[in-house]
This record gives C-alpha cells, structure tokens and sequence, in this order.
C-alpha cells in the first residue's frame, strides 16, 4: 500500500466488517500510508471505477461484470463464505486476489491467502478450527449469554489467553495454510443421513460457471441446491456435483437465480431461500427404454409411474440391495438386462435406461473337464449325461461331506400331497431336472465336480413312525457313492390309521435358500397339473461365469478385509442379562419371535436393509459376549446378483459363507454404523464366491477366526404354499457343528423376525445360547427404537 492507492469502504457501516473495530483497522491503513479512503455512497460503482483495492463478500463480488469494468483494480479481497471457483478464475488473473477469514468473535480477519489459477478451493477433512487470542484480540464473550459463552470460549491450554472456537470445519494444510471445508452447524440429517450443506454447496461451486451456491432442506422432506447465474446448465451442473458427493447428497431439486439473496452481513440470506416457492417438476421420460423401466420400477417399488422422473434414483423411493435383486429379476422379465450391480451402481433411472443400452450378454465360456476327472467320471458312472466344476462352497460341502455324511441333509416331508402321486410327479420333474439327477465326484486335479445321471434316486419304505424315519434317513445322509444327491422316499407307516407321506431329501450342494423354493415350487406345479413346469437354465453357467474371474482380485480384497483381525471365541459361561426367557427344545435348538413391526419400513427409510440390521445386532450381542471391540462371525450370501442370464430362476447352491466383520472403535450413531455395514456388503458382492477354509490362509491365522455364523431367510411371497412346506420341514444334520458352535437363522414375519440358533451342545452350553439370543432381541428392540427416534 503507497500513496497513490485507493481503498474502497463498500460494505455496510452496520456490518460486523465495518464495525468500529474493522473500520478503524482501514482508517490507520489507509491515512498511515498516505492512502484515499473512499467511503460507501450512492453510487459505489463510479467509486469502484477509480478504487485499486477492494475488499468484499464473495457475493458481492460475484454481482460485479467482468474485470476489466475496473482498470484500476490491483488488489481484491473476498471473505464471508467460501470462494467459488468460477469467481477465483474470473478474477485471479487480473488482480491480486486473497480469500480472507476471520469470526466475528475475534478481529474479523484473522487468516489470509492469495488465490491463484493453479490453486483448487477443496474441501477437506473434518476437524474443529480453533483461533488463538494471545496477540490476536478476542471478544470477552456474548453480553447476557453466560452459557454460550462458556461454551465458544475457552482457556487456552498452550498459554494463558483464551481461544475461541469458530464452529467452522477446516485443516490444515501441509504448507502451513487453513482450508475451510464449511460450518459444523450446516450438518442436517435426511433420511437418515447425515449432510454437510455446506459440503453441497461447496461441490455446486466447483462448476465453472457458478458464482454463488447453497443448499437447504425444503419441507424436511428433499435437498434443494440454488445457484447463480440462473443459465448454468443443470444437466452439466448435476453431473459436477455427483463427481464429488454421494448420491445421498444430491439435490433433489435444481433452482437457479439471477441473483442471491444476501442478508446485511453479505452473506448468503438461507432464510429467505427456504421462504421461496419451489415447485417439484418430475422431469418427463425421454426413450422407450425410460418408460419401460418406469413401468418396471412403479412395479417393484409400488409407486405410481407419473411420480417417476427420469433423473430419480431408486434409493429415493426406498430402494436396496434386497429390492435391487428384485428390481433385475423383473427388468430381466421385461427385456432390459441388468444385473444388480448395475443397478446399484447406475441407480438413476436415465443412467438404468443408459446403462440397458450399452448391456450385453457375455457368454461366458464353457469350462471343459481334463482327461483325468473325464476318466474318473467316466469309470465310475459310465452312463452320465454333463460333467462340470463346483462352486468354492459347493467343494467345501462335499469335502465336509465324506467325513461326516450326515452333515448338510434336508428333509421336506410333503404333508397332505398323496405320496404316489406325488412320487409320480417326482420322477416326472426329474426327467427334466438335472438337480435331482446330480452327485459329485472329488477329481485329484479339479477337485470336487457335478455330475449329472441320467435316472433319479426313489424309494419306498416301512418305519415305525415319521420321527424314526427322519432319523435314520439323517444319519444315512449321502455318500459319493450315491448316484444322485437328491431322493425322494415313500414312507409307510407301520400304524395302520397313518397314511404313506412322501420325503424329498436334499443336499445342500444341491440347493440354496433361494432355489429350494423353486425347486418345490416346480414339484407342486407337476402334483397339481400333471404338466412339466418351463425349463430352468443349468447352474453349469455359474461355474463358467467364475472361471472368467480375476481370483487374484478376490484373493486381494479378503486379504485386506481381514488385515489385523484376530480371534473372536465365544465366552462358554453367560453374561447375565434381565430379559425375558426364550424357547428351546431338546436337541441343540433355541429360538424366539421378535415383534418388530416397523423395522422394515424404517431400514428402508435409512438405506439399508432388514438383514444389515439383523447383522449389527449379531455383532452388538457378540461384543458384549467376547468383550472384544472387533468381531466377526460368518454370514451367508445368496450371491443371485451375479451377472448370469437367469440365474434368479436357476436351481443349485449359488450361496456362500464369508465373513462379515464388525469394529465399534470408533463412535458413530446407529444410522451410521448401519450404513457403513451396508456399505461394506455391497463392496464384497462381487467377491463372495470362496472357501470358508480360505479364510484361514487370507487372515494370516491358524485356524477359522469365527465360530458364528447367521443366515438371514428371504420366502418367496409368491408361493405362499411353498413357504408353509418350508417352514414345517424338518431338518437332519445339516448344521456345520465341526465349523460353528451357533448357526442363526432369521426369518422375517408379518410382525417381525424369527429367530432359531442351533447350537452344538458339546461346545457351548445351553444357557450361553439362549442369554445371547435373549440379548440379540433386547438389540433389535433398541435399535428400532432408535431407528424411530432417528426419524
């Protein structure tokens, strides 16, 4: 500053930047240096037509034209709000220009940088910004607001002055400057996320051609971004932002305006930005493909398809990853293939529309069998149809399997069918139906693989009573020996008032949560009609699918995902609790009903889904039980999202078992550690197809690293007799006892969730089990609790 400069006074005397103290401050600079101090009048544009040095808010700034209005400016200052990135390269190659800051509470400018075209104005990470007030002067505190005070100014601990903290986020950077990401009072929550406004605002900024941004929340019900000038393209806009936000963050609405309102400090006026009438426009459906995804999402989601615009994305209207695996299975009906991880990933419905466009069907190639598993099939079983590979859990079953045959056996008694007719409908459904033809074969240089015969596994015998027979069928189990891992039994009961049931015993390898209803589903429609149901693709093309698979990458991922962890054993002793007593039966079995009639919604509403949450509460209860902060137990995959033509309508064990780890080191509320599960589930998707024993290898440890595992059960709703088959079913020894000391399997209801946790009695006892299932309910209870007050 020299004698000739000089110093425009444009802001407001009323202001806190032109309060005495401010004032004063470019009075002294001013006349100190010899400089002419000009001050705010009538007509501040002539007065800035001969001004060198200008100090403003970004706002004001931005309503100026260009630059070269104002030939004798050298030097700009701008604070007040964060600097846009258009105005910094506007203005930045014309004159000086420095972005200022400074708290009212404190000498209003405080810190100072001068901007420069290579500089980027971006947000950081989070961390409370304090200022020091030892040779910088800080206000005594707030007149007749005691407690205020007490909280914003603070005894400095470094020295003997006060510090004051400004509620700003901000960093500092390793060249010694601040970097202000925005204000800690903007955090708003919607839909159960938490937002930065001014992270929204900031992300709308980085646009080229936008002066001036904000974000609010309108009707606590959707995000609305305003920005100026009024001609940005919004399509261009958009795409900026959701380069730098998750999709949770975007607005919903677009508004642009000539001019922004400002309130008397210069800044932004929110007040009159929530008072402004925003219309919601559902912007019209543009292709074929956007209608016919319309149709199909208005399906899925249960919404009306004029309440569907072409920019909305699915988790708006309630969509997850369950919905997702719903959402492809009904596109794929409809002729728009899609797998789930395109819908997850372009969840917009142009994007979807886009995305359907561009899709084609790989056909992924057959994988054949060496000559020395081709010779062993052919030795032992010289009439067989197909051979192929397993799946990684198919392999691990079967393995599991020839030390113990009576491991993963599932018996279905047909309660009120005719057992010949339905043995009849059996041997008619298998001719079509290679799963009930199929065993395996363990190859010393393939390892396990599916072998398909060409006649089905029936037959017919005596027993005392239905429980006998269930025992003895259990322990029988299969062998590889048996030509097909699927049987079906007459029983005839020796009491002569009992009428004959028939019994489908499957193995495991052979079928999933999934599939099994399919599966009854095809021998019911053949019972019922005496037609054959519509062919189902062969479960071979999963096998050729992960043969094309970078294993290297899964490898990479469950490697990282299991640095550190360590073992998470289950105390054998209970942890006393004061909760109700559950039910449990004699033979290693403890369950319960939960009545949690809003859950679902409620998930829904935060982005996750009824299973994560069922997931965290495992994780909760197993925290208390090991007193270990980082636990992990196993969680089974239905794996029905991979990217294989028909497989939502395949028989086979598409499933899997991998573990699902949980950390409670860090605090978070219970939306947010939620949402961090959900987010890690939808990570793994495209690596869940492995070994359990794997595991082992991955986490550097000598032994599995859990001894829990949970499974969440999704019926199908379109076969309601289906269901009632399963859930009367009896069970043999299908459970893991060698791997697990619990396995948890939950069903939703009507009401709630089911609960039924096996357990082997010779590792854990009776009481431990039922005072963690006790625990795990008190879990859910509270966490829908706190899902309703999150709302």
């Amino acid at each position: 500053m020299e004698a000739p400069t000089t110093i425009v006074q444009i802001i407001l005397y009323s202001t806190h930047m032109a309060s005495p103290k401010y004032f004063g401050v470019t009075l002294v600079l001013s006349l100190s240096y010899g400089a002419t101090l000009v001050m705010r009048s009538e007509d501040d544009l002539w007065a800035l037509s001969t001004a060198s040095n200008l100090t403003c808010t970004h706002n004001a700034l931005s309503l100026l034209d260009e630059p070269n209005q104002y030939p004798q400016l050298k030097v700009v200052a701008v604070a007040g709000e964060v600097c846009p990135v258009a105005l910094k390269d506007l203005w930045a190659p014309r004159v000086k220009l420095f972005n200022l800051y400074g708290p009212s509470e404190c000498a209003i400018m405080t810190h100072g940088s001068r901007l420069s075209l290579t500089e980027s104005i971006a947000i950081g990470s989070h961390l409370a910004f304090w200022v020091n007030s030892t040779c910088i002067c800080v206000s005594p505190g707030y007149i007749n607001l005691p407690e205020m005070t007490e909280d914003r100014f603070l005894v400095d601990p470094f020295g003997h002055g006060r510090m004051y903290k400004t509620g700003d986020l901000g960093r500092l950077l390793p060249n010694g400057k601040f970097e202000i990401a925005g204000r800690q009072d903007s955090q708003v929550k919607l839909k159960g996320y938490r937002i930065e406004l001014d992270e929204v605002a900031n992300a709308m900024m980085q646009h080229p051609s936008v002066k001036s941004a904000a974000a609010i929340v309108k009707d606590k019900t959707h995000l609305v971004g305003y920005f100026t000038p009024s001609d940005v393209d919004v399509v261009a806009l958009e795409q900026c932002v959701n380069n730098h936000l998750p999709t949770y963050m975007m607005p919903a609405v677009w508004v642009g305006l000539d001019v922004m309102p400002m309130n008397s400090n210069g800044k932004i006026d929110k007040k009159v930005l929530v008072g402004m009438e925003v219309q919601i426009k559902t912007e019209g459906l543009e292709s074929d493909t956007e209608v016919k995804l319309a149709a199909v999402w208005a399906q899925v989601f249960e919404v009306d398809t004029r309440d569907i615009g072409r920019r909305m994305s699915m988790f708006s209207l309630g969509g997850d990853s369950i919905l997702a695996i719903r959402l492809a299975s009904a596109c794929n009906r409809a002729g728009l293939p899609l797998s789930v991880g395109d819908i997850m990933k372009y969840n917009r419905l142009c994007d979807m529309a886009l995305r359907v466009g561009q899709q084609k069907r790989t056909a992924w190639p057959q994988v054949p069998l060496d000559d020395h598993t081709i010779d062993q099939v052919v030795t032992t079983w010289p009439d067989y149809e197909t051979a192929y590979g397993t799946t990684p859990e198919q392999s691990y079953q079967v393995r599991m399997t020839k030390q113990d045959p009576s491991m993963w056996v599932l018996q279905v008694p047909l309660s009120g069918l005719d057992a010949h007719e339905a043995l009849a409908a059996y041997l008619q459904l298998a001719a079509t139906c290679e799963t009930l033809r199929t065993t395996f074969v363990d190859s010393a240089t393939l390892g396990v693989c599916h072998v398909v015969n060409s006649s089905a596994s029936v037959y017919r015998v005596q027993a005392e009573s239905m429980r006998a027979f269930l025992a003895t069928d259990a322990s029988v189990g299969f062998k590889l020996s048996d030509s097909s891992f699927a049987r079906f039994t007459v029983v005839d009961i020796a009491h002569p008032s009992e009428e004959s049931i028939g019994v489908l015993t499957i193995h495991h390898a052979l079928y999933d949560g999934w599939s099994i209803s399919l599966l009854l589903s095809d021998l019911l429609h053949v019972y019922r009609t005496g037609t054959s149901p519509p062919s189902r693709p062969s479960f071979r093309a999963v096998i050729d699918y992960l043969h094309a698979q970078d294993s290297a990458a899964t490898v990479a991922f469950w490697t990282a995902y299991l640095a550190d962890v360590s073992t998470s054993p289950l105390l054998n002793s209970i942890v006393p609790h004061q909760y109700a007593s559950v039910g449990s039966d004699g033979d290693g079995s403890v369950s319960t009903h939960v009545h949690l009639p809003q859950l679902q919604t409620l998930a829904q509403r935060f982005g996750v889904t009824t299973s994560t949450v069922v997931l965290l509460s495992w994780a909760m209860t197993l925290q208390v039980h090991t007193g270990r902060d980082d636990v992990v137990f196993g969680q089974v995959q239905a794996n029905r999202n991979l990217p294989v033509e028909g497989l939502d309508r395949m028989l086979g064990c598409a499933m899997s078992s991998v573990p699902c780890r949980v950390n409670f080191g860090a605090p978070m509320t219970l939306v947010e550690r939620l949402q961090q599960l959900q987010t890690m589930r939808s990570a793994m998707l495209g690596h869940c197809m492995i070994d359990p024993e794997d595991t082992t290898t991955w986490s550097h440890l000598p032994a599995m690293q859990y001894d829990t595992e949970v499974a969440f059960h999704n019926f199908n709703d379109n076969h309601s007799d289906v269901d009632d088959l399963l859930r009367k079913m009896e069970k043999g020894s299908e459970h893991r006892f060698g791997v697990y000391k619990i396995e948890l399997a939950v069903a939703p209801t009507a009401s709630g969730v089911q609960i039924d946790a096996a357990f082997d009695a010779g590792r854990i006892q009776r009481a431990a089990v039922a005072s963690m299932v006790c625990r795990m309910r008190h879990v859910l209870h509270q966490c829908q609790e706190d899902l309703v007050s999150e709302a």
